[in-house]
């Protein structure tokens, strides 16, 4: 079941021979949106791949990728517009989500109640 605010990809992916050009839907709105094969080969775990595997490791990282999308749709200033583009950097170190890491509990480490 999917949320309210969020729905699966609207389209699948078309090739433009160096990235996934892909669609989402959030509150209502749709979002163009762009993979990387860099930030594909990434999320695989494999580096190297030919063109036809590209839609089955799309396939594969579906979720991910919209996750990816979403978090880089809301830490996005208003008003921008264009392809939202995700790039091998974003699967290294992804765009904030909730708190900013500062803030997140650290295993082992007791937080002060100040």
């Amino acid at each position: 079941m999917t949320s309210p605010t969020h729905t699966p990809a609207l389209a699948h992916p078309r090739w433009d021979g160096r990235r996934a050009l892909f669609e989402i839907e959030h509150e209502g709105q749709r979002y163009s949106c762009a993979i990387s094969s860099g930030a594909l080969q990434e999320l695989s775990g494999t580096r190297h791949f030919k063109p036809a595997d590209l839609p089955r490791y799309f396939a594969e990282a579906h979720g991910r990728i919209e996750a990816i999308a979403v978090a880089k749709l809301l830490a996005r200033k208003s008003g921008l517009l264009g392809v939202l583009s995700i790039w091998a950097d974003d699967i290294d170190d992804p765009p904030p989500t909730s708190s900013p890491v500062a803030m997140q509990q650290i295993p082992g480490v007791a937080r002060s109640s100040s």
